[in-house]
């Protein structure tokens, strides 16, 4: 008789999880370039970036909600689908359109 208990095997991490930990390593990079410009221009401040912020989780929102509308498991429908991919990409070009010139007019291009 085997008594041996199976050890449960590797179980990767879901899609959701590996796309929130692309948009960690984004957000840790935005923020090591700030403390890194603070640091190296003597305190100097990057006003009006922060609309930047917008940009990952809107980024990250658009690649789940593409990959359930792959799979077909749309919580909301197709309506909610298309309702927060309309708003994910607004995130995204409000974003730019806000964060990026504030970024270039703090940098001195």
């Amino acid at each position: 008789m085997d008594t041996e208990k199976q050890e449960p095997g590797y179980t990767p991490a879901s899609f959701e999880k590996r796309t929130a930990a692309w948009m960690g390593i984004a957000y840790v990079l935005m923020l090591l370039f700030i403390l890194n410009f603070a640091l190296y221009t003597g305190g100097k401040q990057l006003p009006g970036t922060f609309p930047l912020f917008l940009i990952p989780i809107s980024a990250a929102l658009i690649v789940i909600i593409i990959h359930r509308i792959k799979i077909k498991s749309l919580p909301g429908g197709w309506a909610g689908a298309v309702l927060g991919l309309t708003a994910c990409a607004a995130g995204v070009l409000l974003g730019l359109m806000l964060g990026l010139p504030a970024l270039l007019a703090a940098l001195g291009v």
